[in-house]
């Protein structure tokens, strides 16, 4: 009888310990929730917090934003939330450990017109910016690049004069996606001479020990 006690108090303690640990990791609702205005300034805090609430009730989440325009919260999990910020720029938000009872926060924004481009920030569990050098070494249009460097590789080249990318967070994964988005403005023959120089057209970066990898 007195083992079978013992026993039950060792369970007893190893639930309310585990119910710890997961109770100190912070869901990305109570984030937006707290969020400062700064960070996305056209949403007030009453419209972040009606995008929970609408989302908790099944409800179409949209909001008129400060400038009388509608926003719409698409996505929300436990880890990752997708706005459409405006009918032009989207922003997605995604949590990553970086041990285990704490995150830091990815926010990337994408414009969408008339030529899309995005771009990453992150944040600490204060909203405080975290550099981004620390998490993701940004990749350069040359890394999208084979190694060929012959006068006719080279002018091909040459017609990428802008870079222009995008960047995806997955849903269910812990990945960033930069796609190469200059190409997407070239015409059909100056895509066609460039495209034998270009190695890919997306590379994608894994969460590994607090900070963005390349696979």
């Amino acid at each position: 009888m007195l083992y079978m006690t013992r026993r039950l108090k060792c369970l007893l303690c190893l639930l309310v310990a585990m119910t710890c640990v997961a109770q100190a990791r912070t869901p990305i609702r109570q984030w937006l929730a707290v969020m400062p205005d700064s960070v996305l300034p056209l949403l007030t805090k009453t419209n972040r917090l009606d995008f929970i609430d609408f989302f908790d009730y099944h409800m179409d989440a949209v909001v008129t934003n400060r400038l009388d325009g509608k926003s719409h919260l698409d996505t929300l999990t436990p880890d990752y939330l997708l706005i459409n910020y405006t009918r032009s720029c989207d922003v997605a938000m995604k949590l990553l450990p970086v041990t285990d009872s704490t995150d830091v926060l990815c926010m990337v924004t994408t414009v969408k017109a008339p030529m899309c481009d995005s771009r990453v920030a992150f944040y600490d569990e204060a909203w405080q910016p975290v550099a981004v050098e620390r998490c993701f070494v940004a990749p350069q249009m040359t890394d999208f690049r084979t190694a060929e460097r012959t006068d006719s590789a080279n002018a091909a080249w040459g017609r990428m004069d802008i870079f222009f990318k995008t960047y995806h967070l997955a849903l269910d994964a812990p990945t960033l996606t930069c796609r190469l988005g200059t190409t997407d403005y070239l015409g059909r023959d100056e895509r066609g001479a460039v495209a034998p120089y270009i190695v890919a057209d997306s590379l994608v970066y894994s969460w590994a020990d607090g900070c963005f990898v390349r696979k």
